[in-house]
């Protein structure tokens, strides 16, 4: 389940001789018909990916902290019957610690840092502007226009006079928009013409460890164009209800994705035509709850704070949209499988993404669960947490399913999905979140 992250707070043990690995991304890569793997940063500490030869694998998966660069060694010699010198070792190591993947003193002087940074301002500022999508407002703009004419997308930009139909939340990707972008512009362009909220939350999804299942930000969102304002009013009531745990890990807001997208979208749409705040809430992994055959309803963590969530909701009366930045299977050897994707197997995960969706349409947050459990989460389902969160707090609501999309790379290593999906008050009318 390589896309889920066990949730494993950061431990000061490191030892020179005792190299550790830290919880980073790994996965294959072929590049001109060379097997390589591929190291990466979920915190983005290092924006560099490090690719060593596929033999050095076995070296790397014995940097846990527990093993010297003698074990090691013995254990090669075994395994191989050669000799793999230290200095060999040493080097792997010197090149994952200079970009800050393991856990040494550089990492945890360099963490300091950073989050010493990102606290002291209050702005979380757009950390893939100029990367993941243009810096340039006019440049932006123009892009995420073409998204929603785009064949794949709704085929026509949003209207500008909104007629609200009691649009309480709906289920946008969270992959780059260059590879999902048209399947954004389909939840995008049915919140522009049908929802009057005044705050949006923001249900992201997690890609690093952390001592919570939930982290909230108290940071406005930069975007290119102008920043999104924290909503303090519901912020403030979650302080006080929860306490101060869940803004304790808030530095991993710092470079997470799944959130900041959805913020671009939302500044495209709503800038200089109303103002909208947002509350933004990280989603930590469900990976050991699933291994206890675990429900998340059976967490006192979990209906706390979707308890907490949902009276905070109340209390304030305002028009409130739910948001779920998720994106659906991971597949292929990028993500841990044996096989590469093929024809035929895309279209089964497709089948069972459709039939996984079918629940959450329903808005049946156990009987999603259920189904990704009963699989094993096999297609590790990278939007589990946020879309569980969301369709429990939405409770009886209609949804929709608007568009359904995936990406494969063009050498079958690896495929992602991702859906827009919609969710409107039910007939007989609800009330809270609206």
């Amino acid at each position: 389940m390589s896309d889920e992250i066990v949730i494993n707070p950061f431990t000061h043990t490191y030892r020179m001789d005792h190299p550790k690995l830290r919880n980073v991304e790994v996965f294959p890569v072929d590049i001109e018909g060379q097997q390589l793997i591929a190291f990466r940063d979920p915190l983005r500490m290092s924006e560099n990916i490090i690719f060593l030869p596929a033999q050095a694998l076995p070296v790397v998966s014995m940097f846990d902290g527990k093993h010297s660069i003698l074990d090691i060694q013995a254990a090669y010699m075994r395994s191989h019957g050669a000799l793999l010198y230290s200095d060999q070792i040493l080097e792997v190591a010197s090149s994952l610690d200079e970009n800050y993947l393991l856990e040494s003193d550089r990492f945890f002087d360099h963490l300091a840092k950073l989050e010493r940074e990102f606290s002291a301002s209050p702005d979380r500022k757009a950390w893939l502007a100029g990367n993941g999508y243009e810096e340039n407002p006019e440049a932006l703009r123009s892009f995420l226009d073409r998204l929603f004419l785009d064949r794949q997308g709704p085929g026509s930009r949003p209207r500008r006079n909104p007629v609200p139909r009691g649009l309480r939340g709906f289920i946008a990707p969270h992959i780059d928009f260059s590879r999902g972008g048209p399947c954004y512009a389909w939840a995008y362009r049915e919140t522009a013409e049908h929802s009057a909220a005044d705050v949006f939350i923001l249900l992201g999804t997690l890609h690093a460890p952390s001592k919570r299942l939930f982290i909230i930000s108290r940071k406005n969102f930069q975007t290119p164009f102008g920043t999104l304002s924290a909503d303090q009013n519901i912020i403030e009531r979650l302080d006080r209800s929860l306490g101060p745990a869940y803004f304790a890990d808030e530095f991993l807001h710092r470079s997470e994705h799944s959130i900041e997208f959805q913020t671009v979208f939302l500044s495209y749409l709503f800038s200089g035509l109303r103002k909208v705040t947002i509350v933004p809430i990280l989603c930590g992994s469900f990976y050991e709850l699933m291994c206890r055959r675990q429900s998340p309803s059976d967490v006192e963590e979990v209906n706390t704070f979707i308890d907490t969530l949902r009276e905070a909701v109340a209390e304030d009366g305002r028009r409130i949209c739910l948001v779920a930045g998720a994106d659906l299977a991971h597949v292929g050897p990028q993500f841990g499988d044996a096989q590469r994707i093929t024809p035929s197997s895309l279209q089964t995960v497709r089948a069972k993404d459709l039939a996984m969706l079918d629940r959450v349409i329903a808005g049946d947050a156990e009987g999603f669960y259920a189904y990704v459990e009963k699989e094993h989460d096999d297609r590790k389902i990278c939007g589990l947490p946020p879309i569980y969160l969301l369709l429990r707090l939405l409770r009886e609501s209609e949804g929709r399913l608007l568009n359904y999309g995936q990406w494969c790379d063009p050498s079958g290593i690896g495929a992602v999905t991702f859906a827009s999906l919609v969710f409107y008050e039910a007939r007989q009318g609800c009330q809270g979140i609206a």
